[in-house]
């Protein structure tokens, strides 16, 4: 059953207090980051180097991109198992908020739906 049924069976009371739990449970996080995580593996400028002749690269080497307005990017390379493992985290924290963000914002689509306030 998808999500969006579910809450069209819930009371109107039920998806208040639903929206109520989820609003009090919202805590940020500071390490959160809307980015992408990427791995590469490179050739090098070297011409008599393995990874020329050979399927085997340099790497994984691991970079956090983010896109701005107007489709710019950046990308930063992460030098440290540390700041890879930093970067997962962030990233997990920043899917949790927005999975929040969804629920909330899917309650207020139902409650509006059905000709009610959104205001508590």
């Amino acid at each position: 059953m998808s999500k969006i049924m579910h809450l069209a069976r819930l009371s109107t009371l039920a998806l208040r207090q639903r929206r109520a739990h989820l609003v009090r449970s919202f805590h940020l996080p500071p390490n959160i980051i809307h980015a992408s995580l990427i791995e590469r593996f490179m050739q090098c400028g070297k011409p008599n180097c393995h990874c020329h002749n050979s399927a085997t690269k340099h790497g994984p080497f691991f970079y956090l991109s983010r896109c701005f307005a107007k489709g710019q990017m950046q990308s930063l390379l992460l030098k440290t198992p540390d700041q890879i493992q930093q970067a997962r985290d962030a990233l997990r924290a920043y899917a949790q908020v927005q999975q929040r963000l969804d629920q909330i914002s899917q309650i207020n689509h139902e409650l509006l739906r059905r000709g009610e306030s959104l205001q508590p």
